[in-house]
C-alpha cells in the first residue's frame, strides 16, 4: 500500500502534537506546590535540586545608590514573589554536584503561562550564568538565571521550565503579584568574617565566653559549645587555654552569616593604596595594640589595597545588636572593632555629616577583652 506524502506529513504533525501534549501534561501534573521542583523526565541526571528565590528587581547591582545617598551594606536581591512592572526577573536555584561534574551545562530557563496548555513555545527566555557567591555547600552551588521581565507579564501563576538542550531538567510553578504590598524584599546574606577575641586578665582567670548572634555561626575555633560557648582559662600574657580540649590559643575565632544590614551613615572613601595607612591610624585610635593591628591589617589588606577605592564604615551600635558578646566574669574593659567595606571603581562624595569620625581613645585597664572582625559587602 502506497502512503501519500500528505499522510506522512499528517502523521508527523500528529506525533509532534502528541509529544508536546504528553510533555506538557507530565510537567503540569508533576507540579505539587508553588516553588516545588518537579523532575518530569525519566532521566536520573537532573541538575536542579531546589528553588532558592524567584524575585523581581529594578537594580541588578545592589542598592548603594548615588553619591550623597545613605548607603546600606546589604544588597537587596529584589521582591519575592515577583512584582509586575519591574525591570528584571531573577531565579536562584540550588544545583547538584552533577552540574560541575558535567562541565557546567548551558541550562536555559523558560517561562510559560499556566493556561498555555500544549503550546511549547517559550513565553520568554532568560539567559543563565553561574553566580559567584558564598552560598556553596557540599551539595553544590547556586545557579542564577537573570533576564528582562516582560512588560506583558501580569499578575498570574506561571510555569518555569529549566532545560538542558532539548531535555527538560526541572519544572516548578510560581506566581507573580501586582504590588509590593503583596511581596517582601529579599536580601543577600552578609558574611561576618574572622571576628577574633583576645583576653588579657591581670591574673589567671577561668571564664565562659559566648555570643548572642542574630545569624548562623559557620565556623569556630576552638569548637564552640551551643550550650555555653567557650570554657577557657585566660592568662595575663594573652594566651587562652581551651579547658575542653586542653590546647592554647592566641584568640578565639568565629565566623557567621546574617541577613541583617549595616548602614554607612558614618563612612569614609579611601583609595586602595592608602587603606593600610588609614587603618593603622583608625585602629590605634580605637585602642588596639600594634600586634592586634598587625593581625587585622594582614587579614583585610589583601582584600582592599588593590581596589580603586574602598567605602569603609565601623558600625559600632549595629554590630553590638547583631552579635552580643558575653564574658563571665565580666571584664573591666571591652573593645570591639567591626569594619564594613565595599570596593568602588570611583570616589564617591560623602556629606560632612556622614563622614566617619576618629574614635575616642580607650584606656585599657584591668581585665581587658578585645575583638575585631569585618564584612566585605
Amino acid at each position: 500500500m502506497k502512503i501519500s506524502k500528505k499522510a506522512i506529513v499528517a502523521v508527523v504533525i500528529i506525533g509532534i502534537i502528541l509529544v508536546k501534549f504528553i510533555s506538557c501534561a507530565s510537567i503540569t501534573s508533576g507540579i505539587t506546590a508553588l516553588g516545588v521542583v518537579s523532575h518530569p523526565g525519566m532521566f536520573s541526571k537532573n541538575y536542579i535540586v531546589s528553588v532558592e528565590h524567584v524575585v523581581s528587581t529594578n537594580n541588578l547591582n545592589g542598592n548603594y545608590g548615588n553619591p550623597g545617598d545613605s548607603f546600606v551594606s546589604t544588597k537587596v536581591l529584589g521582591y519575592e514573589p515577583p512584582v509586575t512592572g519591574m525591570s528584571y526577573l531573577q531565579v536562584n536555584c540550588q544545583v547538584s554536584k552533577l552540574y560541575s561534574q558535567n562541565n557546567y551545562p548551558n541550562l536555559k530557563l523558560y517561562v510559560y503561562k499556566e493556561s498555555m496548555g500544549v503550546l511549547w513555545g517559550p513565553y520568554t527566555t532568560l539567559s543563565s550564568k553561574l553566580a559567584v557567591d558564598d552560598y556553596c555547600d557540599s551539595n553544590g552551588s547556586i545557579l542564577e538565571f537573570t533576564g528582562v521581565m516582560p512588560s506583558s507579564m501580569k499578575e498570574d501563576h506561571y510555569v518555569f521550565v529549566i532545560k538542558d538542550g532539548l531535555t527538560v531538567d526541572s519544572v516548578f510553578e510560581y506566581r507573580v503579584v501586582s504590588s509590593t504590598n503583596e511581596s517582601s524584599p529579599v536580601s543577600e546574606m552578609v558574611s561576618v568574617d574572622k571576628p577574633v577575641i583576645y583576653m588579657y586578665p591581670e591574673e589567671n582567670t577561668e571564664a565562659f565566653v559566648s555570643l548572642d548572634y542574630n545569624g548562623e555561626l559557620t565556623c569556630t575555633y576552638p569548637s564552640y559549645n551551643d550550650d555555653y560557648g567557650w570554657h577557657v582559662m585566660a592568662h595575663p600574657g594573652g594566651v587562652i587555654t581551651d579547658l575542653e580540649g586542653g590546647r592554647d590559643y592566641d584568640y578565639l575565632y568565629w565566623e557567621g552569616v546574617t541577613d541583617e544590614s549595616f548602614s554607612f551613615d558614618q563612612a569614609v572613601c579611601v583609595r586602595g593604596c592608602d587603606t593600610a595607612a588609614f587603618l593603622e591610624e583608625y585602629l590605634e585610635a580605637s585602642g588596639l595594640t600594634y600586634s592586634e593591628i598587625d593581625d587585622f591589617i594582614t587579614y583585610w589588606l589583601p582584600k582592599m589595597e588593590c581596589n580603586e577605592y574602598n567605602l569603609i564604615s565601623f558600625p559600632v551600635t549595629e554590630y553590638e545588636e547583631l552579635a552580643e558578646l558575653h564574658v563571665n566574669p565580666e571584664p573591666d574593659t571591652v573593645i570591639r572593632v567591626y569594619m564594613v567595606f565595599t570596593p568602588l571603581d570611583e570616589e564617591v562624595y560623602i556629606p560632612e555629616e556622614q563622614q566617619l569620625q576618629m574614635p575616642t581613645p580607650v584606656e585599657r585597664t584591668g581585665f581587658t577583652v578585645v575583638e575585631w572582625g569585618g564584612s566585605e559587602v
